[in-house]
């Protein structure tokens, strides 16, 4: 696995951290009542034209000893796509927890899909109060489904004559849920608790350019495998959110290439980016009128620039476009010796550099976490279903993902 020796001081170092949590924990705490904000489901996501309200729950660190306000506001919406309601929020005295709503306004603007973050009125925050970070809100256009080419339909029309399946009940927008089975003994303090996740979504699927007359091929256009935000997510606790070692100002562990990258290209926590994912090469195989197997493995895709990062493969092939690569990158194919130093030295902000650290057509860290990555199609029940493994550049073991699909 990639950098093995630095790890390696981080583990320990890690231990040492959680014996003194522990041991604050067996004291009582004593400090600033943090505010979490968390989205119901982890699923940060609004669709524009959905006045479906996203439930925001609100916990503290500690119980207030007096009913206290919090007032909140939504951040970057030059446009007004959104607003809150139940806000403010009143906590009890005694309580910890509270909860308000955040609500598309239907206004139909978008083209492609942005992130808002909800924040706080600090002039009204209470005394010995502080928020601990940002929501931030996917806030996605009307889903535009790709029309399929002449060629496509008839492909698909030679599916239904030679296999007697068809493939259009799969097609365009698709209901998923995603299990998320995460290990937790990862190596930061974000990825040390083993937990599981149930994320409702949904993607939008077509037929891939890679089809032929004998194979149909599936392509998800977009939140493929209903992940994108979770990607985001354990992308950002990799990097930019990572206070502990990636973005540490702690001299120990502070990395003056990621520094150098950061400053750069203008990349902070609370910069404005884009981050999208594909998913292209879903082989359907052994197909038969009630089902086929789906065949999900291929090559990761990284930056040809430079042979110094292994890319291990097979591996579900997400395809990442995230607009502080994209800064990165462009720098880099101008030559740039300074900005290739940082790269070389692991100053990047190429989502492929940190997610899929391992292949996965085997147990990599054979602690028996890991199972066969497949996919099944079930013509007769019209259900879609997968399983397979990811990890990242923190993570200590695999994370199992189990994803559904229905009309």
């Amino acid at each position: 696995m990639k950098k093995v020796c630095f790890w390696g001081g981080v583990l320990l170092t890690a231990a040492v951290a959680m014996t003194s949590c522990n041991e604050e924990k067996a004291t009582g705490y004593s400090g600033t009542n943090r505010i979490y904000l968390t989205a119901a489901d982890n699923n940060a996501v609004i669709t524009e034209s959905d006045a479906t309200p996203l439930e925001v729950e609100v916990s503290l660190t500690s119980s207030v000893e007096t009913t206290t306000t919090l007032t909140f506001r939504l951040e970057d919406d030059t446009q007004e796509l959104l607003r809150l309601e139940g806000n403010p929020v009143t906590i009890a005295a005694g309580s910890k927890t509270a909860s308000f709503q955040v609500i598309s306004n239907l206004k139909n603007l978008l083209a492609e899909s942005i992130y808002i973050s909800v924040g706080i009125d600090a002039a009204q925050l209470p005394a010995g109060m502080e928020l601990a970070g940002t929501l931030r809100i996917r806030v996605n256009p009307n889903p535009a489904i790709p029309e399929l080419t002449e060629e496509q339909k008839t492909l698909i029309d030679g599916y239904k004559e030679k296999f007697g399946i068809d493939l259009n009940e799969f097609l365009g927008v698709m209901k998923c849920t995603t299990t998320l089975n995460i290990p937790g003994n990862g190596m930061t303090n974000d990825f040390s608790t083993p937990k599981t996740e149930e994320i409702p979504g949904q993607t939008i699927i077509t037929l891939s350019e890679e089809s032929t007359a004998e194979q149909p091929v599936l392509k998800m256009v977009d939140n493929p495998m209903g992940l994108t935000e979770h990607l985001y997510r354990v992308f950002r606790q990799n990097t930019i959110d990572d206070d502990e070692y990636w973005n540490s100002t702690d001299e120990d562990y502070a990395s003056p290439s990621n520094q150098y990258l950061m400053e750069t290209i203008k990349w902070t926590p609370t910069s404005n980016e884009t981050f999208n994912v594909k998913l292209d090469g879903i082989k359907c195989r052994n197909i038969t009128a009630t089902g086929a197997d789906l065949d999900i493995l291929g090559e990761a895709k990284a930056y040809e620039g430079t042979d110094y990062e292994t890319v291990y493969s097979p591996v579900v092939p997400f395809e990442y476009s995230f607009s502080a690569w994209d800064r990165q990158k462009a720098i880099l194919e101008t030559g740039d010796a300074e900005m290739m130093d940082a790269y070389i030295s692991g100053g990047s902000a190429e989502p492929s550099y940190y997610l899929f650290s391992y292949s996965v057509d085997e147990d990599g860290y054979e602690n028996g976490n890991w199972i066969e990555s497949k996919g099944h199609i079930d013509f007769e029940k019209g259900e879609m279903t997968f399983q397979f493994v990811m990890d990242h550049y923190y993570a200590g073991d695999y994370t199992i993902v189990h994803v559904t699909y229905t009309k």
